[in-house]
């Protein structure tokens, strides 16, 4: 994957003006920020904005892309289902309910030779970099509102 196939939003884009403007300004919004993609009942597509219950190999073929393809083109985690929220809540229950996370039990870092070189580092992708921002953001605000919270003095 090249430089130029990462997808560039310039920050005027994700503005109020450009949510409101047309089909294209969602892409961009969506682009910007590709969890918002992911919704409870659906996921857009970040190539064609169709919105599906989960994007299929299939469907990723006709872009000419595929699923790890588009995880890093769009900025999604590596582990991060391509289906809707309902979707991967039923998949989950019923991998728990046939008991499969009791028969996965493999480290990846003592399989994958790129994990040991990298001394298990990873590469953070931008889904990530966006939630720890908020993260951030969310501390200093209620550091902020507790330190202007004076209590009250008894006379």
């Amino acid at each position: 994957m090249r430089a130029d196939d990462f997808i560039a939003v310039p920050a005027s884009d994700t503005g109020a003006a450009a949510r409101s403007s047309g089909p294209l300004s969602v892409l961009a919004t969506l682009r910007a920020d590709p969890r918002q993609a992911v919704t409870e009942d659906s996921i857009r597509c970040l190539v064609c904005a169709g919105a599906f219950r989960q994007l299929t190999n299939t469907h990723l073929r006709a872009h000419g892309v595929s699923a790890a393809q588009y995880k890093i083109r769009f900025g999604y985690n590596r582990g991060r289902p391509l289906m809707c929220r309902s979707l991967a809540r039923m998949y989950a229950d019923r991998a728990r309910s046939a008991g499969l996370a009791a028969r996965i039990r493999q480290r990846p870092i003592l399989f994958e030779p790129e994990l040991r070189r990298r001394g298990g580092a990873r590469s953070i992708s931008l889904e990530e970099l966006l939630t720890r921002r908020e993260m951030r953001q969310r501390e200093a605000m209620q550091r902020t509102e507790s330190s202007r919270w004076v209590a009250p003095t008894g006379a």
